[in-house]
């Protein structure tokens, strides 16, 4: 709604009524009206990762010891919300159609990868996860683990920019943070660290 106050005549945040009709039109005249935006800054959106992608591979490699990448489209679109969604089954995920901060737009793509490699390495080694009562716990370790990784010393001297954590992360983040500033970070360790700090619901 404070992105887009058209929507307000839909109703509050928390009695909000549209059709599926109206959202879909609704949708088209955003993508419509900014077309030429979108294509511009997915150029640039890609231009800029081509100067960091090979880094960020051989960080993720350094990372998880070479493991491979889980099989997937690795695609990703251009979205009109505040929210950057991914689909771990097909590997989508996406990006904002436009952003102030350019720059950090690879930050928000090194975000989301890495989430695709951690999923995959977490639920080989901790299959009992796997079942759907255990999303929000997974998806809270995963984003905790992105924080403190993409905000350690060797991935800050790529991306220059700190990853932000959510709100209700950061006291995880901070206290767990200063014990992976080393150059190598071994994950299992992380993973056993955040898995002991996050309440299992």
């Amino acid at each position: 709604m404070d992105k887009y106050p058209a929507l307000r005549k839909y109703g509050s945040k928390k009695n909000f009524k549209i059709t599926k009709k109206e959202a879909s039109k609704f949708i088209q005249k955003i993508y419509r009206k900014d077309e030429k935006i979108i294509k511009h800054n997915l150029n640039l959106y890609k231009k800029n990762w081509a100067k960091k992608e090979e880094q960020f591979y051989q960080l993720v490699e350094e990372l998880f010891e070479k493991q491979p990448w889980p099989r997937g489209k690795y695609i990703t679109y251009p979205t009109i919300w505040g929210m950057f969604p991914r689909f771990l089954e097909d590997k989508i995920f996406q990006l904002p159609h436009k952003y102030r901060n350019k720059k950090y737009v690879n930050v928000i793509i090194a975000h989301e990868m890495l989430h695709f490699m951690f999923y995959s390495h977490f639920l080989k080694h901790y299959p009992r996860y796997k079942k759907s009562k255990y999303n929000f716990f997974v998806w809270n370790i995963s984003e905790i683990f992105n924080s403190i990784i993409q905000n350690s010393p060797k991935w800050l001297k790529v991306f220059k920019l700190k990853s932000k954590p959510y709100p209700e992360h950061l006291k995880i983040v901070q206290k767990l943070s200063p014990r992976y500033r080393k150059e190598n970070i071994n994950v299992e360790k992380l993973v056993k660290d955040i898995i002991k700090a996050v309440p299992e619901k």
